[in-house]
């Protein structure tokens, strides 16, 4: 599905409108993380994919939490 949109000013950047059917069908909404490719007189959108390897290797001493107690066993879980 295709679609026309337009470039707005949002501060002092500037914004494209995603029509609601093709957010739907993208999967996509408000907060969704994407990323924007130019290509020569294009621009590729997609959703940004997250990597667990990139993400873990961000993970230092200062941002590490510890262990969370969330009480007592309530069912068949196996500790």
């Amino acid at each position: 599905m295709g679609a026309n949109s337009h470039i707005a000013r949002w501060g002092s950047s500037l914004a494209v409108r995603i029509p609601k059917p093709v957010a739907e069908q993208w999967g996509v909404h408000e907060g969704s993380r994407i990323e924007m490719v130019p290509r020569g007189d294009r621009l590729v959108m997609r959703k940004k994919a997250y990597d667990l390897t990139e993400m873990l290797a961000r993970i230092t001493p200062e941002t590490l939490h510890s262990e969370v107690d969330t009480g007592p066993a309530l069912g068949e879980e196996a500790w």
